[in-house]
């Protein structure tokens, strides 16, 4: 304030006659608000600022107008319109009432006098605050950003067509930074409806946002691919799976899973993720129900059959000379490859990770026949001569786990899981250049821990009268165990003097669950040493 307004305002003080006339006068009225006050541009009707009642509708509506205007936003392609009421906060229109109303009330009779006449000059403008909520920004922001990211598509090698798969650049949202731009903007655009006056413009006030979203390149560009020269078989492996009955779902996994590997290009010194390559496994991605082993039980699962793809990229990789960076053998030998080269993946967090140590790009090529599948990698040249080496260094019994169940029939057992010993192994990748130089030698290990044998039989059923378990499997549970070998059961051969008996009938009829397929290869018996070269 300045020195003659205070002059003035002193002055009508004392014209008044101190301050209780003062207060009764019009210019600070006690039971109404500020004549000429404003709210978001617009001024107080009078009924309104005398009746704090009315003033509470006025404001109500003042501000469920403005809440219910939408705005769009735009990240990229992706478009989302959101009501300003969905992420703000109404304020209380009883405290902001009161506010109002209390406004020329406070503070020195000078300082009162000025609030009121610049009100009556239509200078005391309030504003009403609206607060966003974090969360529903937050919850915006990751819609969006579901829409918008997509990772880069490197360029692939069409091998079948000799063309070229072409690059797609990548797009991406950073959800930190559309948080706080929406914050920022949408608190804009709330005062911006609270001042609209529909009577002037019938159109929306509300001018859309845009989100910044970041481009990624592809790593490998299609006009990079051309001069690749792939004439030489750098690492090659091939297994073998089925079609018939409920392998059927697993072969079109094997077959999508390869399908995401063809033509990959893989630079000198460049890392290569599985996981990253062939995507999450769902539906979504083109993934069927198939069994799969989870928590060491095989279950129905998307995916299931992408590991055998892992396994045999792996080997191929192996033989190859890849740097092997991130690999998990399975929790038991698979049938489709000789245990100690296999390869277990679960998305996102089991993956397999290999690197390319040749001066030269590395493209892999898969082929899928009727029932097998082979993965090559192509290159300029085969640097070296690879040698597999696998040799068992403790063998552990599998036990038997019996369920009764109520619903087996007396008689009968169903094997819900075959028992395959448990294996540590030692690995050795002998790496020998065709340049002279010294050969390599790379030892590992790996540990298969046993798989429980599972029945599920009727209540009573004598476990005796289930299949005898192998002999080794019997004698290495009592050399553990320290207990002498149990008796020979109904399913034993019976011994005789001379010569003896065939097996007798087994006392109990046992099928398959659905899914459990008897061990065969390394998971029936492995032999003690293997050699492979490729």
């Amino acid at each position: 304030m300045t020195r003659n307004r205070a002059i003035a305002a002193a002055s009508l003080v004392a014209l008044l006659g101190g301050s209780a006339a003062y207060a009764r006068a019009s210019m600070l009225p006690r039971d109404r608000a500020l004549p000429g006050l404003r709210v978001e541009g617009f001024a107080l009707p009078d009924d309104v600022a005398a009746d704090e009642a009315k003033l509470m509708v006025y404001l109500g509506k003042r501000i469920d107008a403005a809440l219910a205007h939408e705005v769009e936003i735009f990240a990229g392609k992706s478009k989302r319109k959101v009501a300003l009421r969905d992420v703000a906060n109404a304020p209380d229109t009883w405290q902001l009432a009161r506010s109002i109303r209390a406004l020329g009330r406070d503070g020195t009779l000078a300082h009162r006098f000025d609030v009121a006449m610049r009100a009556r000059r239509g200078a005391v403008d309030v504003a009403i605050p609206i607060t966003l909520r974090t969360e529903a920004l937050e919850s915006v922001a990751a819609g969006l950003k579901g829409d918008v990211d997509e990772p880069a598509q490197n360029a692939k090698l069409d091998l079948a067509s000799h063309g070229v798969v072409p690059d797609h650049e990548g797009h991406s949202l950073e959800l930190d930074g559309a948080v706080v731009t929406l914050a920022s903007e949408l608190e804009k655009r709330a005062t911006r409806a609270l001042r609209w006056d529909p009577a002037s413009d019938h159109s929306s006030p509300l001018d859309p946002i845009d989100l910044a979203v970041s481009a990624t390149p592809a790593k490998v560009l299609a006009s990079t691919l051309k001069a690749i020269d792939i004439s030489t078989v750098v690492g090659t492996f091939e297994t073998h799976f089925g079609r018939g009955g409920d392998q059927a779902p697993r072969a079109i996994n094997i077959e999508i899973a390869a399908g995401k590997l063809e033509g990959l290009v893989l630079k000198p010194g460049e890392l290569v993720s599985f996981n990253g390559v062939v995507g999450e496994r769902s539906e979504a991605n083109g993934f069927k129900m198939a069994w799969e082993i989870f928590k060491g039980e095989m279950r129905p699962g998307f995916g299931g059959g992408t590991c055998q793809v892992a396994s045999t990229f792996h080997a191929a990789a192996f033989f190859g000379g890849l740097d092997i960076l991130e690999r998990l053998p399975h929790s038991r030998p698979s049938a489709y490859i000789t245990m100690g080269l296999d390869s277990t993946v679960v998305y996102p967090v089991v993956d397999l990770k290999v690197k390319n140590p040749h001066e030269f790009p590395v493209v892999v090529h898969t082929k899928i026949g009727a029932n097998a599948l082979t993965v090559e990698l192509l290159g300029k040249a085969k640097p070296m001569n690879v040698v597999f080496g696998r040799d068992v260094v403790d063998t552990f019994p599998y036990v038997r786990k019996i369920d009764e169940e109520p619903w087996v029939k007396p008689g009968h057992a169903i094997k819900k899981q075959g028992g395959i010993r448990g294996y540590r192994v030692r690995r050795t990748r002998t790496i020998k250049y065709v340049s002279g130089a010294p050969d390599r030698v790379e030892t590992t290990y790996d540990f298969y821990p046993p798989t429980t044998e599972i029945y599920l039989v009727a209540p009573g059923t004598d476990p005796n009268d289930l299949p005898s378990l192998p002999d080794d499997v019997k004698e290495m549970l009592a050399k553990k165990s320290g207990e002498p070998l149990p008796s020979p059961t109904a399913t034993d051969a019976v011994a005789c003097a001379g010569e003896c008996a065939q097996p007798a009938k087994p006392a109990i009829e046992v099928k398959n669950a659905a899914g459990v397929h008897d061990p065969t290869g390394d998971q029936a018996t492995a032999p003690k040493s293997v050699v492979l070269t490729h």
